[in-house]
């Protein structure tokens, strides 16, 4: 009778303590939760951790052969074409469908945490997606500060080829169009005080020196304010500039948070880096990203109503 005892006894506490084994693994992945921004360390520590997803966005010219060589382990590849494919040029409002065909593709879950990054810290389409999926409401994706040169760099966890991910069974949701606006709404802001301009293309853009696009105008919208995406959000090698920085680089052009922000460039991209910076670095309550930008605003509107300054 003691020996059956003592034999449940001990199958009983191996039991209890596979459930606690269990329960601490769980709590070491979602006691863990990211912010807007997380660093290398953050994501290696939650390689294995199955509700995190994490996505490679390629930049223009294309880097996928730098994904191929040597990428963070588990990552899967976004190509531009299906990213800008989804966004589309700011005549119509992104496309739900292909948005979810996307996430699919790349194996992302509803309730996922997905992480994105670029062949650099600052290659640009990399934010351009993270507004794309904040737009049809899925707030839980972070920036991976520096991107695949700074996990390289580190010798953290990579592999090689082209991973292929589990389809997902993703559902979007509607769009939210508080983060989006149209030539018509930044045409009726122009004459509010209580808006701000922000231009993220490059100065030479801005003053209409570079016309790399061959639009048909140059220039910027009136009254915008010239803040590179690059210069004014990143560091040297790619990481972003400490928030202080950030705070005094847009505080000093007169970016301040009692401003309705609408940030633009040539196609939504540039402008989506800004946004992300203002809205999720330095908390500003009231960002919109005008998609269609220079491209519309310089090529497809009317010209005598919707003016233009160098």
């Amino acid at each position: 009778m003691k020996r059956k005892m003592f034999t449940a006894t001990v199958a009983l506490l191996l039991i209890l303590s596979a459930v606690l084994v269990s329960q601490n693994t769980s709590a070491s992945f979602t006691s863990q939760k990211a912010g807007a921004v997380v660093e290398t360390d953050w994501v290696e520590n939650n390689l294995s951790n199955p509700k995190v997803k994490i996505i490679f966005v390629d930049n223009w010219p294309s880097e996928k052969a730098e994904y191929e060589k040597k990428h963070i382990k588990g990552s899967v590849y976004m190509g531009i074409s299906a990213l800008m494919g989804t966004l589309g040029d700011g005549s119509a409002a992104p496309h739900k469908e292909s948005f979810e065909g996307m996430m699919n593709r790349l194996g992302v879950n509803n309730g996922d945490h997905v992480v994105l990054y670029g062949a650099k810290g600052d290659s640009v389409f990399t934010l351009g997606a993270l507004w794309l999926m904040e737009y049809f409401g899925h707030t839980d994706v972070s920036f991976l500060n520096g991107g695949l040169a700074k996990w390289n760099k580190e010798n953290r966890p990579s592999a090689s080829g082209l991973e292929i991910a589990q389809p997902g069974t993703y559902t979007a949701k509607d769009g939210n169009e508080s983060i989006r606006v149209d030539a018509a709404y930044v045409l009726a802001s122009l004459k509010k005080d209580s808006t701000i301009l922000v231009d993220a293309r490059g100065h030479d853009e801005y003053i209409g020196e570079n016309n790399s696009d061959n639009n048909k105008r140059v220039g910027h919208i009136p009254g915008a304010l010239d803040l590179g995406y690059q210069v004014t959000n990143y560091n040297d090698d790619g990481t972003l500039k400490p928030a202080d920085a950030l705070k005094a680089a847009y505080e000093a052009k007169g970016v301040t948070k009692d401003k309705e922000v609408i940030t633009y460039c040539q196609g939504g991209i540039k402008a989506a880096n800004a946004f992300f910076v203002l809205k999720h670095v330095l908390g500003y309550p009231n960002v919109k990203n005008y998609v269609g930008s220079w491209g519309e605003w310089g090529n497809r509107v009317d010209f005598e109503k919707y003016p233009a300054e160098k």
